[in-house]
């Protein structure tokens, strides 16, 4: 075979690789364009998510809210504004009301409806009762507040039949606010549209409720026809890319607008199109390469033509496999770790390696103020219980130090000085052949604050008959002081003020001045709620608790005995005092409305009123068990008995938070555990608690 002729097959070889060099390019194209797609798609599936998560929510509210509405107020006939108020509360509502069938309005926010409203014609009661379940409505315009909202709504059911609607009302602006907060780059923005294109929340509040977003721009013309009947998709005009994602339950899409150049930068971040670029420019270069050495290798390229067209074939195959699987791996993994909702941050050997926006938002920092840091450098020096937070961190650690995972509760400190508490769960993983932990903090300020109030206002419900107590307890001391004061006119007139009379009088005065004094003191202590965790006396604690309710118990004529195993034996608790006696308070308080409830329903008899105490330590533990011979507890309502906003009192003067709190301080700040059940006579609780490590505490000074 000549020269000319090998020549020419290697110039066909070569415009061959240029031919399949042009061909990858296109396809390489075709790939970035539909990463860029997939890319924008799973950034609107998550952005929905989050959304469909804050809707949800809500849902659930409502929908346990209707459960109650139908024991509390249609079977039992109890007043539902308070618990409607609750609801506005926690679900950030801005009214929650009802709608019956005989055209009753009961609104929780207290909004007076005009005499001519009726709230079947409504569009939240019709939209209730066409879909006949849970359902979201579309916006309409507040007449309370003058204010477009949309509402949850959902019939209400009894005895099988609808007697009415319960809707709950969100103002669109929270909406907003809530879909805003989801940016996309740096000028991609989200929001949402309607079954028909109609524009519901958009950062242009223009288009909201009066354009189709088909309408908004020439280039989305044919968006109208393509979007219907699809759950997600990617929709392409001019220089931007629309991504959308079906909300469930509402017939809603969150939509993403981002600018194609922009999203590209951000599926380069993944590294794979930069990879491909980088395949392609080999290809040419290699190409070019062959094609000027075609004359001096004309003979050897002919001979190995074969085995570099396999070597090549093969190489680049694997590659290509390579880069789309590293690809989507790290697509997957950028994607979560910035939409994650809660803080996520990765140390090895104690350092801040890596963090994703939620932290820097949480913390207020740049990310090269975290990275390189120390927990101990984000954290106060004493944490929420009083620990210091060397000590807890280095507890802390112990357990995780062979792997595994923990949840544990911390105090970090922002960039502007302030503390916040958090929850965070950690976890051991291998990266890169080398072990990290990674740490899942929430911000729970939100929770612990609700909870401190919580315990608050159960003390603050319990005010009223401390204050009626008080009054009867210093009845008598302000009586012997009216007296003294009486007595002096008569004692003037006949001659008998000497210096004897005056001591006795002032003494005795003094006596009971201090003993009214005592009782304002153990009422102040009572409601100061505890910041810190310390170590106390478990029979201190039972005695200022006495101390509180006895005046009340002696005003029901209801006896209270105290049985203490080992007298004199130290029982140092560690938590929060004035929290446990408010517990205390609390359950001794319900025995006593238990023996008067027996009392009341045996008018004819005499109820043996008693109220024992029993103290025993044990080796761990020390266990005190509170039973009364009251009216006992319902064997169906045993389990419910600790449940938020359950009470057998009723409304006027329970608010079924006592016993829910009680379980929370009791088990879950002070690792204990409180238990309840019935006996031959009335109900009796259990609660024990582990013995504090320091077995002789400092007593409050504060205690007479």
């Amino acid at each position: 075979m000549t020269l000319k002729i090998n020549i020419m097959l290697v110039s066909i070889l070569v415009a061959i690789i240029l031919v399949l060099a042009g061909i990858t390019y296109t396809y390489t194209r075709t790939i970035s364009r539909h990463t860029v797609e997939s890319h924008q798609q799973g950034l609107a599936q998550e952005a929905a998510k989050m959304t469909q998560m804050w809707l949800d929510h809500r849902f659930k509210l409502i929908d346990a809210l209707a459960r109650t509405l139908e024991d509390l107020y249609l079977t039992r006939g109890q007043d539902p504004r308070p618990i409607l108020k609750m609801t506005m509360a926690a679900g950030d509502f801005s009214d929650v009301y009802l709608g019956l069938f005989n055209g009753t309005m009961i609104d929780g926010a207290d909004w007076r409806a005009p005499k001519d409203y009726d709230p079947r014609t409504r569009p939240w009661y019709t939209r209730a009762m066409e879909e006949k379940k849970l359902a979201l409505t579309r916006p309409f315009l507040d007449q309370g507040f003058w204010k477009m909202v949309i509402a949850v709504v959902v019939p209400l059911v009894h005895n099988n039949q609808v007697v009415g609607v319960l809707s709950a009302n969100i103002i669109l602006d929270t909406l907003q606010a809530s879909v805003m907060d989801l940016r996309i780059g740096r000028y991609g923005y989200a929001f949402i549209i309607d079954s028909q294109g109609t524009v519901l929340v958009h950062q242009n509040k223009s288009l909201m409720m009066t354009t189709k977003i088909q309408e908004s721009d020439p280039g989305l013309s044919k968006f109208g026809t393509y979007f219907p009947g699809r759950d997600v998709g990617s929709f392409s005009y001019r220089d931007r890319i629309l991504s959308f994602h079906k909300l469930n339950d509402s017939g809603w899409y969150l939509c993403t607008n981002v600018d194609q150049e922009e999203a590209l930068a951000l599926a380069k971040n993944t590294g794979m199109l930069f990879a491909m670029a980088m395949v392609l420019k080999i290809l040419g270069i290699l190409a070019l390469l062959l094609f000027l050495a075609v004359g001096g290798f004309a003979l050897i390229l002919f001979i190995s033509k074969n085995r570099f067209e396999a070597i090549v074939s093969g190489k680049d195959k694997d590659l290509r496999g390579e880069i789309i699987r590293r690809k989507e791996l790290e697509t997957r993994y950028h994607t979560l770790f910035n939409m994650a909702t809660n803080a996520i941050m990765l140390t090895k050997n104690g350092t801040y390696i890596e963090c994703n926006q939620k932290a820097l938002n949480m913390f207020g920092l740049a990310q090269d103020q975290i990275i390189g840091k120390t927990m101990l450098d984000l954290s106060p020096d004493t944490q929420m219980d009083g620990t210091a937070t060397k000590l807890k961190l280095t507890q802390v650690e112990q357990p995780n130090a062979s792997g595994g995972s923990d949840v544990f509760k911390w105090t970090f400190k922002r960039a502007d000085g302030s503390e916040f508490p958090a929850e965070i769960g950690i976890s051991t993983l291998k990266l890169d052949q080398e072990m990290v932990n990674v740490y899942s903090v929430w911000d729970i300020s939100k929770r612990v604050n609700a909870e401190q109030n919580l315990r608050q206002a159960q003390k603050m419900a319990a005010m009223g008959e401390m204050l009626s107590a008080i009054a009867h307890q210093w009845r008598q001391p302000l009586n012997a002081l009216s007296s003294y004061i009486a007595s002096l006119t008569p004692a003037f007139y006949n001659q008998m003020i000497s210096s004897t009379f005056i001591e006795k009088l002032v003494r005795e005065a003094d006596t009971q001045i201090q003993f009214m004094s005592r009782t304002i003191n153990d009422f102040r202590e009572y409601f100061r709620p505890s910041k810190n965790k310390h170590t106390f006396e478990m029979m201190d604690a039972i005695q200022s608790a006495i101390k509180l309710v006895k005046p009340q118990l002696r005003q029901h004529h209801i006896t209270l005995d105290l049985d203490q195993a080992d007298p004199g034996a130290p029982m140092p608790i560690l938590g929060y005092k004035n929290e446990f006696v408010h517990v205390l308070v609390n359950v001794l308080s319900n025995a006593k409305d238990a023996i008067n409830e027996r009392q009341a329903g045996s008018p004819k008899r005499s109820v043996h009123k008693l109220i024992n105490l029993s103290v025993v330590r044990h080796s761990d533990q020390v266990c005190l068990e509170i039973q009364d011979t009251g009216c006992g507890i319902p064997p169906h309502l045993l389990d419910k008995i600790f449940t938020p906003y359950f009470t057998t009192k009723g409304t006027a003067t329970g608010t079924g938070i006592g016993l829910y709190m009680a379980k929370m301080i009791v088990e879950k700040e002070m690792k204990g555990i409180i238990q309840v059940e019935n006996r031959y006579t009335g109900a009796m609780f259990r609660i024990c608690l582990p013995l504090s490590p320091e077995e002789n505490p400092l007593k409050d000074k504060r205690e007479s």
